[in-house]
């Protein structure tokens, strides 16, 4: 069965990298162990060193690069399109780039690199337990709420309220979650919209995300009139 889904792996010459990924690029996850230096543009510039680092690419175009530590990647790009091709004598450069906004991310690979492919699946992902441990696990992982997101805080006090979580999104903006451990009902979407009316009182840019198990379909109804979001949990 694991053979079913391996469709390369092994140590090959960096120049082999190009091919294989105009072979599998949207039909697979690729995964790259290589030493390479890394350079972003776009609403901001980085630039870091030669390192042995890890590369994934994911079959929906996002890429991520990890070094020895940390769970976050040391740089990523979300949904892009993925190109490479041999620069020079041997190097290899990896491009992802986005077009809205606009995005490069590149990746120059040097020497020889392990490479391994494979068709992965996906499953239901479903949170258990009380609002709170609920609320926990998404600023842990805030990209189950939006790609991208990176936590400001959580349990908010504000004048209509306290509020689960608030993140922030790649464009800049807050994004305002109230969490129901199992029905969302209207009310919910009601407080909702007092939280981010409070921000966007104060000049801030804000958006509202209901994080929960069901939601009425009159509740779901009124969510889309106000232009906020269900993520279900």
């Amino acid at each position: 069965m694991c053979q079913e889904r391996i469709e390369s792996v092994g140590c090959i010459n960096s120049e082999e990298i190009p091919y294989i990924i105009k072979k599998f690029f949207k039909a697979a996850t690729i995964t790259i162990f290589a030493k390479c230096s890394i350079s972003y543009s776009g609403r901001a510039s980085s630039e870091a060193g030669n390192a042995w680092r890890l590369i994934i690419i994911k079959e929906d175009g996002t890429v991520l690069i990890h070094e020895r530590a940390g769970r976050e990647p040391i740089n990523w790009q979300p949904k892009a399109f993925v190109t490479s091709y041999i620069e020079g004598n041997s190097n290899v450069v990896i491009k992802a780039v986005r077009s809205k906004p606009r995005e490069m991310l590149q990746i120059h690979i040097t020497g020889d690199a392990f490479i391994a492919v494979a068709r992965l699946g996906s499953g239901k992902f479903v949170l258990e337990g009380s609002e709170e441990s609920i609320s926990k696990e998404l600023a842990l992982n805030p990209s189950t709420v939006e790609e991208g997101a990176e936590l400001v805080s959580r349990e908010v006090s504000t004048p209509h309220g306290r509020i689960d979580l608030i993140l922030r999104s790649r464009d800049g903006g807050l994004i305002i979650v109230e969490v129901k451990r199992s029905l969302a009902d209207v009310n919910a979407i009601y407080q909702l919209k007092r939280y981010v009316d409070y921000y966007k009182s104060l000049g801030i840019r804000a958006r509202g995300v209901i994080a929960s198990r069901k939601i009425s379909p009159s509740a779901l109804k009124l969510l889309a009139k106000f232009g906020f979001k269900h993520v279900k949990v």
